[in-house]
C-alpha cells in the first residue's frame, strides 16, 4: 500500500497544479491547510 502525501496547500496556482497532479496519478493524499496570507508559513510548528 502506496503511504499517504501530506500536501501542505494553499489555493494559488501552484497549489493547484501539485493537486491536479495527485489527482491524474491516483497518489493518495492528505490536504493540509497552510494559510500564505497570514502568515502560517512562519509558524514555528510549521517550519520544524
Amino acid at each position: 500500500m502506496a503511504q499517504r502525501i501530506d500536501l501542505y496547500y494553499w489555493p494559488t496556482p501552484n497549489g493547484w497544479k501539485i493537486t491536479i497532479f495527485l489527482e491524474e496519478t491516483d497518489l493518495p493524499y492528505t490536504i493540509v491547510p497552510v494559510d500564505i496570507g497570514s502568515g502560517d508559513q512562519y509558524d514555528p510548528e510549521f517550519l520544524k
